[in-house]
């Protein structure tokens, strides 16, 4: 009996001493994550945590915390394109909508010049010429000017090519310029000016050229009140320098006027003698050069005279062979 009892001690002592820590490696296993559930190893509750409470997941230091937002499906970077972008200093934003090129805007601006801003790539007969050359003057005198050709619009067309309707030879003097007695703008009128509205070799080829290579179809001749060119050569007396090429070429329009006496309806012997000027100067284009003498002797080009006054600003028309 007493063997007995010293045999159930030592049984009770063994599993008394071996079961706490089975247990203990039990729970151990229990606590493991699964090899295919990391997920499940990340938010299990620990022991010590009250449960269905989960273990907040650790960041290394210097690691960005996930958001909702990163953790979407994202494109893969293209590390080639955005060096190229960098080099060639551009963002790594979103591409701009193409805008439309210039090319593009100048076509679309062009569809939507008006007819007046147009006619001017068309050539321009002689007649309507003049008559446009009259009607601005009207609107000169008047007050009634337009400013459809002195734009920046107009200057933009312009830039691209000329195309004059007329061409006007005129007096250098300060109260006559062209281009505002005529109501006229920029690219309308080729202008050729000198003392007396004079020509030479020079102002000729000027002519020419604005006849052969752009078209122009009228040649005027522009005389004014009181010109002091013809005033001095009507006086006569010496002069210096270079100014008796200037009276020389005028004084056989003076000499004209002189002998056939043209003092009538208020036009005085310098009036004559201006508008005399203005008529020799035009029948010598006609002849001067065989590229102005043909397409005038095809009636292509005309060439006419005119008067303008002072005071009352008025043009008028005083040579006009056909026309």
């Amino acid at each position: 009996m007493r063997v007995l009892k010293h045999i159930m001690a030592a049984i009770i002592f063994v599993v008394s001493a071996t079961f706490p820590a089975g247990a203990s490696e039990t729970l151990k296993e229990l606590q493991k994550p699964q090899a295919g559930d990391s997920r499940a190893g990340d938010h299990a509750a620990s022991p010590a945590e009250p449960a269905g409470t989960k273990k907040k997941r650790k960041v290394p230091p210097g690691a960005e915390k996930p958001t909702a937002e990163s953790s979407r499906d994202v494109a893969p970077i293209n590390t080639e394109d955005t060096v190229k972008r960098i080099l060639e200093g551009k963002s790594n934003s979103h591409p701009k909508k193409k805008s439309v090129s210039h090319k593009k805007k100048v076509s679309h601006t062009a569809e939507n010049h008006s007819k007046e801003s147009a006619h001017t790539a068309i050539p321009v007969d002689a007649e309507e010429a003049v008559k446009r050359l009259l009607e601005g003057n009207r609107r000169y005198i008047a007050e009634k000017n337009s400013a459809s050709h002195r734009t920046a619009r107009r200057r933009t067309e312009v830039s691209k090519g000329q195309h004059p309707f007329a061409i006007i030879v005129g007096c250098s003097d300060s109260r006559v310029p062209p281009e505002i007695l005529f109501d006229q703008g920029i690219g309308d009128l080729f202008v050729v000016r000198s003392a007396g509205n004079v020509i030479d070799d020079i102002a000729i080829g000027s002519i020419e050229y604005a006849v052969e290579h752009l078209g122009v179809q009228l040649i005027m001749v522009l005389g004014h009140e009181r010109c002091g060119a013809v005033d001095a050569t009507l006086k006569g007396g010496a002069v210096g320098g270079k100014l008796k090429s200037i009276i020389d070429a005028i004084k056989p329009a003076v000499d004209k006027a002189k002998a056939k006496g043209q003092t009538s309806h208020g036009c005085d012997l310098l009036c004559s003698s201006v508008k005399s000027n203005a008529r020799t100067v035009a029948e010598k284009l006609r002849t001067s050069s065989p590229v102005l003498t043909e397409p005038i002797e095809n009636g292509m080009l005309r060439v006419v005279g005119a008067y303008y006054e002072l005071e009352s600003g008025l043009v008028s028309l005083t040579y006009k062979p056909v026309l």
